[in-house]
């Protein structure tokens, strides 16, 4: 679409005089979007029909326009290409061919007016751009341009409420709490946002669209204390839940809410005073690193059809980062922000320096035959590292005070050795991982697996590698790089962070190092999972 430009247009030999003209009435207008952003578009209307002057679309497409006063017509030129409309006729003729129109093409005052749906049937066949029409919201899209319909509902919840948004196509997006406000912002040109509900109270003041963002803004009331959103996919529509509390309320899980699913069997943790000794502090879950593998000159595994390892990993790693950040407030930081190899020492280098709560990294999987197929999860096991793995795992550190008069534990263990301190949590996250995963994409028959990967050895956090399929399968290949798969993934990724930062922050602080004690374990000794899919 090109850029919206000032066009004098000289129209010759009226065939009425502004006496003989119907009476014009000016109408609300329309908007439309392109890439150079929203322009106004004028409306009148003419008896009881509503219409667009012909002029101003001129202006906006670049038209060429010439009147034939004698026939009573309009010539409308575009790239070669030509338009015909003869005034009181409901019909135009693009190269030839006859379009029908709602109403009849109107001359009044000097000026041609058109119906709405001149656009879609005649202007743009004209035109050479997708043009798109969205009568109920008084759009018009133009070009290559994300304009999702967001339809919203809110519903009030004792002292507070839920708002729940339906948007058309699945679209990125952040929610940003600011002072008196809550946005939810899109990676979009524009939102073609429905009728907003009316939502009053001390919690939640007022709904409304918000241009700028695009998106929309949630007035907060003095009354307001936290909010939890949830997102959930059917088909190409997302469904985005916000559950918006009231500080009486603040941290207090609502039916209905995202918190970690009642069977979920994730460990309630140990109270005793040796879990205790950082303060006696719960843990705040602040910083997740995503690691997209590979990259540069390490392009990874290849599918037949050309596709790389390290373009898959880093279009779902952006994904993934753009729903952690908006949906759960967390710090979101990638080993690599574009196409460069990165050490894999490096790589947890990233996430140690950052003092990371999770470490997640994305890899595609390839085998020499063609049927392997599905995801998998790994993570270490103390086995691979036999006794000094089993010993760090157990001791304590020393801890330190600083300035804040709290405590920090300080631990030398060697590089490879960083992970020893984690490796139940590991396995409980890769437990929720796998099960959330299996709830929405295809898994392999063996999902969950352990593996010495070098690039989860240096990590000093709970980590883990998954396998989101294999490339080296043709069916796999085109799943891989299609959106809806890729938020399949994320949507479960979302989730499972979701569910593992619930469990640790409702679990009291471990020594520093994070080591696994009798609290990780469940009634009878064995190791916590993720409930078995049946």
């Amino acid at each position: 679409m090109r850029a919206l430009a000032t066009i004098s247009l000289v129209l010759t030999a009226a065939f009425a005089s502004p006496a003989s003209a119907p009476a014009q009435t000016a109408a609300s207008g329309l908007t439309l979007i392109d890439a150079a952003g929203r322009h106004p578009i004028a409306t009148v209307t003419l008896g009881d029909q509503e219409l667009i002057s012909l002029a101003d679309l001129a202006a906006v497409f670049r038209l060429d326009v010439a009147e034939d006063s004698r026939t009573r017509s309009m010539t409308v030129t575009s790239a070669g290409r030509r338009l015909i409309l003869t005034a009181e006729q409901p019909l135009a003729s693009v190269d030839g061919r006859l379009v029908s129109l709602d109403g009849p093409v109107r001359r009044a005052g000097g000026e041609w007016f058109v119906p709405f749906d001149f656009i879609p049937r005649a202007l743009a066949p004209l035109h050479g751009e997708a043009t798109e029409l969205r009568r109920p919201s008084r759009l018009i899209v133009v070009g290559d341009v994300r304009v999702p319909r967001v339809v919203a509902r809110y519903q009030a919840r004792g002292a507070g409420g839920r708002l729940t948004l339906d948007v058309s196509p699945e679209t990125p997006y952040a929610v940003a709490e600011e002072p008196g406000r809550l946005t939810i912002r899109f990676e979009a040109s524009a939102v073609d946002v429905g009728p907003l509900p009316p939502a009053s109270g001390d919690t939640v003041r007022a709904i409304a669209a918000d241009d700028v963002l695009p998106g929309l803004a949630i007035d907060l009331g003095p009354a307001y204390g936290s909010h939890r959103v949830d997102a959930t996919t059917v088909g190409a529509t997302a469904r985005v839940v916000i559950d918006l509390e009231p500080a009486a309320a603040a941290g207090t899980a609502t039916a209905g809410t995202a918190a970690a699913p009642a069977d979920t069997r994730l460990p309630a943790g140990n109270s005793g005073a040796d879990l205790l000794r950082a303060r006696g502090s719960r843990p705040q879950f602040r910083t997740v690193v995503i690691d997209p593998g590979h990259g540069g000159t390490d392009a990874g595994a290849r599918g037949m059809a050309g596709t790389l390892e390290k373009d898959v990993t880093f279009a779902v790693a952006q994904r993934l980062r753009v729903a952690l950040e908006g949906r759960l407030g967390v710090r979101v930081v990638l080993t690599r922000t574009r196409d460069e190899r990165v050490p894999l020492d490096q790589r947890a280098a990233i996430a140690n320096n950052n003092q990371a709560n999770l470490f997640i990294s994305l890899h595609a999987n390839a085998s020499r035959s063609e049927w392997p197929t599905g995801a998998e999860v790994f993570h270490l096991s103390i086995d691979e590292y036999g006794d000094e793995a089993r010993e760090i795992a157990d001791r304590a550190g020393t801890f330190l005070r600083v300035a804040d008069g709290g405590q920090r534990e300080i631990d030398m263990v060697p590089w490879e050795m960083a992970q020893a301190r984690y490796l139940e949590r590991s396995a409980l996250f890769a437990g929720v991982v796998e099960d959330e995963l299996g709830r929405r994409i295809p898994m392999n028959l063996r999902p969950r697996r352990q593996a010495p990967f070098r690039v989860l050895a240096g990590a000093n956090m709970p980590a883990v590698l998954i396998e989101m399929g294999f490339l080296s399968n043709p069916e796999q290949e085109v799943q891989l790089t299609d959106p809806d798969f890729q938020a399949s993934i994320v949507e479960a990724l979302v989730a499972s962070v979701l569910r593992f930062r619930d469990y640790v922050e409702r679990t009291p602080a471990l020594p520093a190092g994070g080591a696994a004690g009798a609290g990780d374990r469940q009634p009878g000794g064995g190791n916590a999972v993720a409930p078995d899919r049946r």
